[in-house]
């Protein structure tokens, strides 16, 4: 079975050399997958810390970039064509190996996936389908005891996952969701979550937990992030991976070289960025950025501004992503008059250099649109995240970048 382990000072991560915020996987004997979340650019082959060259496999949904260690990658290729017969000859016989070209390894072979519909067709189906669920009584208390408002609960659209039982196994009551959406909009191809079982009928993928709805800067809701009931935990008991995109693309590997998608007439989410905003009552002219969608909504409730929700710090690129209207999310809010973008990260980057490391690259991005940028900051003691400062009736400090 699988076994991920985060870095340490006595195993640091081989691809940037640092003791956190990376992660291992330990898949059999002697063979390791190393996840770098610091590494910006996934090269196809690498030097590592170590000494040793590492292979780039894939990078995954949360922006992480996987190696694999260049001799395993090249012994496991080497049984994936022996094992399908790459070096016989059609009579049967061994061919006689020829000296290749020098040349890199190749990139794994990734499953296409269905490209999603538009966003305004994705808000109708995604809106329907939310109206089809409702928020089950544990979320509702788990909720209130984050101090969300009855209000804000109502009005959010947060919903329960049907219940399917564990890890991607399903329930008669999903299908029946599933099948009342196909009656409605006739199919459910290229929507992110779902996909078609063998016998023709649709359904939808996800553990336990709680949807939450993402939207664009032109308020369609199009796409769902799911917070996990119960998600991984480290070897300390501290919680990890607990957010998941809602997506019905799921790559799986017998090598490690070759990807096949286990779903059909799959759709992958992809990692993308939300705008929390009611127009009817929000002030523009100030605008804030932070990580985390439930973050975000909340935020967005309690100051009456705007509130962009990357969903991870190292995405921030995701700001310059183009909608349908081929317009971003800072293109929207210039036109809408906002002249100050808060940065509002969470306050473990007094303690976590990567958190500090992308806020300075998100300040240089911000700087290219004549934004005032400002970095809030607030005591730790006070809690971790912005909302864990403004459920307590907390503000944060602000301090204006030059730049």
């Amino acid at each position: 079975m699988s076994n991920f382990r985060n870095v340490s000072k006595s195993e640091p991560c081989p691809i940037c050399g640092k003791p956190d915020w990376c992660t291992v996987q330990y898949v059999e004997e002697n063979t390791k997958l190393h996840y770098c979340r610091r590494v910006l650019g996934c090269s196809n082959i690498i030097s590592g810390t170590n000494g040793m060259n590492y292979v780039f496999l894939k990078q995954t949904s949360d922006g992480s970039c996987m190696y694999k260690e260049e001799s395993a990658y090249m012994e496991s290729r080497k049984e994936w064509e022996k094992a399908n017969g790459r070096n016989r000859c059609a009579n049967g016989r061994r061919a006689k190996p020829k000296s290749p070209p020098v040349k890199q390894p190749l990139a794994p072979q990734s499953a296409v996936s269905v490209t999603p519909l538009d966003n305004g067709t994705l808000d109708a189906i995604y809106r329907a389908f939310l109206k089809k669920l409702h928020l089950q009584k544990n979320h509702v208390r788990y909720l209130r005891q984050e101090r969300w408002p009855d209000q804000l609960i109502i009005h959010s659209q947060v919903r329960s996952m049907p219940p399917g039982g564990n890890g991607y196994y399903y329930s008669k009551g999903r299908d029946l969701v599933a099948k009342e959406l196909v009656r409605e909009f006739r199919s459910l191809k290229g929507v992110p979550g779902f996909y078609e079982q063998a016998d023709g009928k649709w359904n939808f993928v996800g553990q336990s937990g709680l949807l939450i709805p993402l939207y664009d800067h032109n308020g369609n809701l199009y796409r769902l992030r799911l917070r996990l009931d119960h998600p991984e935990v480290d070897e300390n008991g501290k919680e990890k991976n607990k957010y998941h995109n809602f997506s019905s693309f799921y790559e799986t590997s017998a090598d490690g070289i070759h990807f096949v998608n286990a779903f059909k007439n799959d759709c992958r989410s992809g990692s993308h960025p939300s705008l929390y905003a009611v127009p009817s009552r929000d002030d523009y002219t100030v605008c804030c950025i932070t990580e985390g969608e439930k973050k975000s909504l909340f935020a967005n409730h309690v100051l009456h501004a705007p509130v962009v929700s990357l969903p991870g710090v190292n995405s921030f690129g995701k700001v310059l992503e183009t909608m349908d209207d081929e317009r971003n999310v800072l293109n929207f809010l210039v036109a809408k008059g906002c002249t100050t973008v808060i940065i509002a990260y969470d306050s473990d980057k007094y303690v976590n250099e990567a958190v500090l490391m992308y806020e300075q690259k998100l300040i240089e991005l911000l700087s290219g649109y004549g934004f005032r940028i400002a970095v809030a900051y607030w005591n730790p003691g006070f809690g971790k995240g912005l909302d864990d400062i403004l459920s307590i009736n907390v503000r944060p400090n602000y301090e204006l970048v030059r730049v």
